[in-house]
Parts: C-alpha cells; structure tokens; sequence
C-alpha cells in the first residue's frame, strides 16, 4: 500500500502506523520512483528529539532491574482510542504529546533526578559495604594475634625495633625452634597461633638487624601480614571498636536500603506513566526516516497482509487529504515483499529454527509445518524413552514458563515425541522390563531399513514441495526438469525402485528394463533442463554461446546431483544408529545398577541424567543437521527478510499475547 497525502496529515498516519503490528514499512526510496518532487528528499537526516530520553529510562530500569515489557499493559489497551483520536485531527507530535499528558522537559528533569539519586545511594551503599569488608579483614587479621595483649599502637611505633606479624608454614616454625636460626641470637619469635599448617606470630629485632632479619624470614617463607592504621590499643580492644563501626555502618545502609527502595518504587511509577508513550513518540519519529518528502506533501511505502487492508483503509478515511492505493507484489517486482510466518501454536516454537536457516522468501512455502513433523519424528525415534522423554518435556516447559526462553517450548514438545516412542519401543528410563514393546535391540535390521525408508519419504516430500513452489513462482525448470523438481523426484523413485527390486524387497511387474529407461530419460532431462526450459519459455537462446563449457559444467553438476540423491537417503542412517545406540547406552547404565546393591538407584539416576543431558543435545543437532543439509537442500532457498512492524507494535503485541 502506498500512502501519500500532505503533510499536515503525516504525523496521524505515522501515529497509526506504530499502533498497528500489521503494518511493515518498507524504505520508500526504494520503491517510489516515478515522482521526482519525492526524488531525495527523506527525514532521514532528522535526530529523533526522543532518542536521549528513551535510553536514559533504559537505563535507569536496568539499574534497578526493572522489565520495561511490563510497562506495555495500561496504555496498549487504550491506544486504538488514541488512534482515532489522531486520524480525526491530530497533526503535530506536541499534540500528541498533550494528548498522552505527556511533557518531556518534566520527563528529562524526574528521570535525571531519579538516576542522580539512585547513583548517590549506590555509591554510599557500595562506601559502606567497603567499610565493612575491611573492618573484617583487619578483624581476621588481629584473631590470629591470639593471646598477645601487647598495645598495637606501642609495637608499631618503637624506637629501636623493628615489629613484623605473620605467618609461615609449620615445618618452618618446627625447624627454627628446633635448630634455631644463625647468627640471629637478637630475634624473637613470639608464636601467637599454631595450627597443623601454618604458623601465626610475631618477631621483634632490632632496627640494625631488620634487613637481615627480613631475608632471613623470607628464606623460612615467612609471610608478612600488615595491620591497617586503624587498630589501636590492644588486639582485643581493636576488635571491639571496629565491631562496633561495623554494627553503625550497617545500620546506616538499612536506611540507604530503605530509601532505595523508595525511590525504586518512585521510579517504577515514573517508568509506568512514561516510559511506553516516549517509546512510542520515539518510535514516530524513526518511522518518519523511511518516509519521502516534497515540500507540500509526503509519500510512504507499506506492506500488510491482504485481511489487514480493508481495516487500515478504513481508519484513513477521515484524512481527506491522504490517499491509499492498494497495490500487490507483482506491481513492484523491484521489491522484495516481507515475510511473515504464521503458523499453529504447537508449529510456532520451531519458526525458530526455520529463521536460523533463513526466512522463505515470498512465493515460496513455508517449511516450518514440515520441519516440525519431521524433527519430532527423527527426534522422538532416535531419543526413545518414555520417563526420560516426560521429564524432558517437563523441564522444558518449566524453562519457558519462568525464563520465555523459547528453545524450552521446543524441548517440551519433543520430549512428548520421545515419550511416546520410548511408549512405543518399551523403555522407562532405559528399563526395558517395565511395559511391553517393540524391542529395538531385537529388530536391529529392520530399524535401520526403517530409518532409511523414513529418509526416502522425507527427501520424496522435500522434492514435492519444490515442485509446488517451482510452480508457485512460475519458474519450469525448477518445478520440471531440476534434480529436485518432477524429473529429479521420477529419477529418485525409479532409482529406490530399482534397488528394492534387486535386494527382492518389493516385487514390480514392471519390467527392470523399462525402469531403467525412465532413469536414463529423466537423467537426459536434468542434464539438458536449462536448454528445455528455454525452449519451452521461447528464449532466443536455447543453449548458452560457450557451449562446450555448458555441458562439461552441467555433467559434473549432474554427477553430484546423483551422487547427492545416494548420500542425502545413506545419511538417514543414523536415524535408527542413534536409535540403537540410545538403547545400548541405557543398558550399560542399567548394567551398572544391577551389580550394585547398595549404590543401585543412585547410579540409575546418575545415568539417566547424563544420558539425557549429553545424548539429547546431540540428537538434537543431528536432528538439525538432517534438516538443514538432506532436507531443505532439495526445496528450500531461505532467502526472505522479516516482516518488521514497527519496535513499539511488536513489544506491544508481544506482551499483550505473552510472547
């Protein structure tokens, strides 16, 4: 949709805009090209008048670690009514500031104040907890001086002496007292405490002694402890008054902690009655940079889903000098449409790993439903195990519930995958004596055929789809005569057939003769498919002017494309190895269990925890392996860009579904 009008009415049209989480505007630059007053002349070198406000209250909320989403609720419910109110007159962002109650010189000033006094509390609190922790170092230091009653402010400070406290290791002290020290009759060593390790104490010697005194201690690996200036008197007396310092300062930081919390809650309230409209303000003003300008008059591109448009429309009509032709994609092929995924809510979690790989791109099928399918039965098969897979799914239910982390949602449902393969296939946390079921261990060949034949089925799929988006984009040789459109699917089939024929598991009336001839054709069309969809397309040129190098190039593109076929369906394999390995792990931790009476249920539990937390990331990868390079290899581009509605939209909509 293009939306131009005068701009006397832009500001309303914007106001709508960042309500709405349909909308997706598109850099009107790229798109407007036949009006040359718009010719550059844009908003974007503008500054957003709003941007300094917003990251100060950021800012602030980080500090206090307050969840701005939160400040989402009160206004989002009403901001329909606000647009109305706009689209029926509001023309300026200082109105709309009025109209919100809104007044930014106040917002700066109470956002300043709050995060002046946030920072000065911190910064006391943060002194005194200094205060603290050094009292009680020097209180640490002085327990070790024992029963020395001797006056610290004496010792520090004699005349003719020199005083050192510390310590040294036992064997240390057991060797001096033993043996003494030589030529040092003039040195006292006063212990204060001996413990199995260590040694505390005190030497005195003389002043003129007390360099050779030091080294003669440094080779005993005496360590030297220096007590702050702030012990006086006695030890004991030292102890006491810092003790007491510290009960004042602690009760000083109760109060800063109280008026913390305070002014927490007064900045909480300051963030509640501003912060959600400034990020909409805010948001105003970043979406005016995508906009085209005259003079007189504005221009903006923008995209919204087909059951959006008529609702849009009609919140435009009372703009009379703002118009809004609706146009489709095919009329602007030079730009590339958005992409917006929607899917079921059990499908929606693994958007996540579709966006991983790359958005599908417009015109082209969206492979999350299949993606899903897919990996919770790759998942589920390879990672069997009834009580294992139920506490996976729990845990990781709980991880999205308390931490919105949506890999947990993921986690949650292939744990239920796992439960009931692990139903299925009769294993309760690798005890396989609990419930009847299909033995893996017993039906090794056929898990493996089996694995293979899900490959067969998944890649057969992966091709339909690129058929049905080779049709969708009216591209013939994709859909027809590629590797992995219907010539690709037909030479992939006959070429399975072929093999189940000549291992005598699937009896054909169809002569091998005339299934090979199909292989042979459809490798003919693949090989010459650019030359066919030319000739189909009536293109000048069938064949490219370096012929020679054309088909040299396509045989080796076509050999790889065979050989891909073969290693893409071998690599499904694992499918049922991880499967058997799955189960022989657990037989060993079983195995482990049983030989221990005592330690029996312990080891059980151990087991099943590394098991889970070792062998289900690694499945999960591999499961993601096999998607990425066997699957959506034969069908999938991933070359789309998201559909962005505006930051304020999306916040908002998230918080109202609880995203």
């Amino acid at each position: 949709m293009n939306i131009s009008g005068s701009l006397s009415q832009f500001t309303p049209v914007l106001y709508m805009c960042v309500n709405d989480p349909h909308i997706h505007i598109e850099d009107a630059s790229s798109v407007i090209r036949d009006y040359k007053e718009f010719k550059e002349q844009t908003f974007s070198d503008e500054s957003n008048p709003y941007k300094d406000l917003v990251s100060d209250m950021e800012s602030l909320a980080q500090v206090v670690n307050i969840d701005l989403s939160e400040k989402f609720n009160a206004y989002a419910n009403t901001a329909g009514q606000n647009t109305e109110t706009a689209a029926a007159g509001t023309v300026t962002l200082d109105e709309i500031e009025k109209e919100l109650d809104v007044d930014i010189r106040e917002a700066q000033y109470l956002i300043k104040t709050s995060a002046d006094k946030l920072r000065t509390h911190k910064e006391e609190i943060n002194a005194a907890n200094n205060i603290i922790m050094e009292n009680q170092r020097i209180i640490g230091q002085l327990e070790h001086i024992g029963e020395i009653s001797a006056n610290l402010d004496a010792l520090f400070n004699f005349e003719f002496f020199k005083f050192r406290f510390g310590h040294m290791p036992r064997g240390a002290y057991d060797f001096i007292t033993l043996y003494g020290m030589t030529d040092m009759d003039d040195v006292f060593f006063i212990p204060s405490h001996i413990g199995k390790t260590e040694v505390w104490g005190i030497y005195i010697t003389p002043r003129t002694k007390s360099a050779k005194a030091d080294s003669m201690f440094s080779l005993q690996h005496f360590e030297r402890v220096r007590i702050s200036d702030k012990a006086h008197g006695t030890p004991e007396k030292a102890k006491a008054a810092l003790a007491k310092e510290i009960a004042g300062v602690q009760n000083i930081i109760e109060e800063l902690n109280a008026e913390l919390a305070d002014i927490t809650k007064e900045t909480n309230k300051l963030l509640d009655r501003y912060y959600e409209k400034i990020y909409m303000l805010f948001n105003i003003y970043e979406l005016r940079k995508k906009a085209v300008r005259s003079k007189w008059s504005f221009s903006m591109a923008v995209w919204i889903p087909e059951e959006f448009v008529g609702n849009l429309s009609k919140q435009l009509e009372p703009l009379s000098m703002v118009v809004s032709p609706v146009n489709s994609p095919s009329d602007v092929p030079y730009v590339e449409p958005p992409t917006l995924l929607k899917n079921f809510p059990a499908v929606r979690p693994f958007e996540q790993f579709v966006k991983m790989y790359g958005l599908p791109s417009y015109g082209e099928i969206d492979p999350t439903p299949f993606l899903a399918l897919t990996y919770l039965l790759f998942f589920g098969i390879m990672f069997a195990d009834l009580g294992q897979g139920l506490v996976v799914s729990l845990g990781g239910f709980l991880l999205w519930r308390f931490k919105r982390i949506n890999l947990g949602r993921i986690a949650g449902i292939l744990g239920l995958s796992s439960a009931v393969f692990g139903f299925i296939f009769g294993s309760v946390f690798g005890l396989e004596n609990v419930i009847n079921g299909y033995k893996v261990m017993d039906h090794m060949n056929t898990i493996l055929f089996a694995a293979i034949a899900l490959g067969i089925v998944s890649l057969s799929a992966a091709i339909i789809i690129n058929i049905v988006n080779g049709i969708k984009q009216k591209n013939i040789e994709k859909a027809l005569f590629s590797q992995n459109g219907l010539a690709g699917l037909i030479f992939y089939l006959s070429a399975v057939t072929v093999v189940l024929v000549m291992m005598k598991f699937a009896p054909v009336n169809i002569s091998l003769t005339v299934i090979i001839f199909i292989i042979a054709l459809c490798v003919a069309v693949i090989y010459l498919k650019e030359p066919l969809a030319n000739l189909i397309e009536r293109k000048p040129k069938i064949i490219p002017n370096n012929a020679v190098e054309f088909f040299i190039a396509n045989l080796f593109e076509l050999f790889e494309s065979v050989l891909g076929f073969m290693t893409n369906t071998i690599s499904f394999i694992r499918i049922g190895g991880f499967a058997l390995g799955h189960v022989g792990m657990m037989g060993v931790v079983v195995l482990l269990s049983e030989t221990s009476s005592t330690f029996g249920i312990p080891i059980l539990i151990i087991g099943n925890i590394i098991v889970m937390a070792l062998e289900g990331l690694i499945v999960g990868i591999q499961c993601l392996r096999l998607e990425y390079y066997e699957i959506f290899g034969k069908f999938y581009d991933g070359g789309g860009k998201n559909f962005e509605p505006s930051k304020f939209a999306e916040k908002k909509y998230k918080n109202k579904r609880g995203l």
